[in-house]
């Protein structure tokens, strides 16, 4: 085969693979989305339908970072195999050993149920984004202070910085594999990891044989403030006709007052004809002089606008919600006084903002893998072990303290990247300045 087709061998076969992926996963995900804004009316809408073309991008990374490579340099593509190795080794025993834990720790529930391998496959095929998107960025600072060691080691560095190369050029092809990294976090964290976080305990309960909630405790006002709902449990599966339990509904007038209370055990919607229905409804009624209570032994059907879907929203928790849910919450609920928007907000700005940690993973790692004698590597993994259990603190301190208003929510999603980003850029400056990094902190806790 010849040299220039067997170049474009791989880039081929990435994109047909890619094309077949897509064309499976985007019109299905199409799907969910047009139930989704069916049950939530009053979501925002391109919010949603921006999913299905996210599906698509990643199905078509493996093309793009094939082509970006055969683009590259020679001395390029030798640093990016030589990282990739180590990447490979990296992600895939950090992989494993965060798999080998789940399932020690979850096997048991999945023991308990007839449908074990169907429920685990399920259960670890949804909860795959989330874990991508967890051990990325500690397997990029590992496997490139692994690769850069070692090209160090063999004075490979000093080589190519002796063809004219500078240390920001030597590196730019791992910066731009964790921009794309980056970005391969930013859409998984648009919707999916969020996602796979809310249903894990729903599949474990499921195998356990508990009944699957999804909230509970969840207080609503519709639109136009004319009823007032709290629910006692949310199924998980609600939006497949299960019935809400413990429900109270209280209507009010144009004044804002109370004139009748309904309270059933359960409240069941159709999605064919978008009624209500609540079992046994037991209905107080204080329009006239004297409160009249009428129990009903039988069903009565109510033609309500709002879906459980709207019902829901206020009882999910912000770490559950994706962009689309968070955008959606932000829009209906920005204005209400019972309203916590500041941990909403936090946690939409930090859903763009934690992604590019990957991003800056690289730029800590790269000039701290970067060594020019013997003893610089063993300080430099020290110092980079050390700065990302800084992030990890960081990435964990200041989304607390924009919830709780001492930061605004972009500060306080932001501030981490801020931070690190700085940092890299003084440990950047001072590797190519040839100024010592490790020995310098070890004088700065000496003195």
């Amino acid at each position: 085969m010849p040299k220039a087709l067997r170049n474009l061998l791989w880039p081929f076969l990435f994109l047909i693979s890619g094309a077949g992926a897509a064309s499976v996963l985007c019109p299905a995900e199409s799907a969910q989305v047009a139930e989704r804004i069916i049950g939530y009316p009053d979501s925002v809408v391109p919010a949603y339908r921006l999913r299905p073309w996210l599906i698509g991008i990643i199905c078509f990374v493996p093309f793009i970072a094939s082509v970006i490579y055969r683009c590259s340099s020679t001395l390029d593509r030798y640093t990016i195999r030589v990282f990739l190795n180590s990447f490979a080794i990296c992600f895939g025993a950090l992989f494993i050993v965060m798999f080998l834990e789940d399932i020690q720790d979850n096997l048991s529930d999945f023991q308990e149920s007839p449908q074990m391998w169907e429920l685990l496959a399920k259960h670890y095929l949804i909860k795959l984004p989330a874990l991508l998107v967890f051990i990325l960025p500690y397997s990029l600072m590992l496997s490139l202070l692994w690769a850069l060691g070692k090209m160090s080691k063999s004075q490979e560095i000093v080589a190519m910085i002796q063809t004219g190369r500078s240390i920001t050029r030597i590196v730019a092809p791992l910066i731009s594999f964790g921009f794309l990294t980056s970005i391969v976090c930013l859409i998984f964290n648009y919707h999916w990891a969020p996602y796979a976080d809310s249903q894990e305990k729903s599949i474990l309960d499921a195998a356990s044989g508990k009944a699957k909630t999804e909230a509970k405790h969840v207080a609503f006002q519709n639109g136009d403030d004319t009823r007032q709902w709290y629910v006692g449990s949310f199924p998980f599966d609600h939006s497949q006709g299960a019935p809400l339990q413990s429900v109270s509904i209280s209507v009010l007038d144009e004044h804002q007052t109370l004139r009748q209370r309904i309270i059933a055990d359960t409240a069941t919607w159709s999605l064919e004809d978008r009624k209500w229905t609540l079992t046994k409804p037991v209905i107080f009624d204080f329009s006239a002089d004297e409160t009249t209570v009428t129990p009903h032994q039988s069903s009565l059907v109510f033609d309500w606008p709002e879906t459980p879907f709207q019902i829901i929203k206020p009882g999910l928790k912000p770490p559950l919600l994706g962009i689309p849910g968070l955008t959606s919450w932000l829009s209906n609920h920005r204005d209400h006084p019972l309203s916590d928007k500041r941990t909403y907000l936090t946690h939409w700005h930090y859903r763009f903002s934690l992604p590019f940690m990957c991003l800056i993973t690289i730029l800590l790692a790269a000039p701290l893998g970067i060594v020019f004698n013997r003893r610089g590597l063993g300080g430099g993994v020290a110092v980079a072990i050390f700065l990302c259990a800084g992030m990890i603190f960081c990435s964990t301190v200041f989304p607390t303290l924009g919830e709780s208003g001492h930061l605004p929510p972009f500060i306080a999603a932001w501030a981490t990247n801020i931070l690190f980003t700085f940092v890299a850029l003084i440990l950047f400056y001072r590797r190519m300045t040839g100024q010592p990094i490790y020995q310098t902190i070890k004088s700065w806790f000496g003195s």
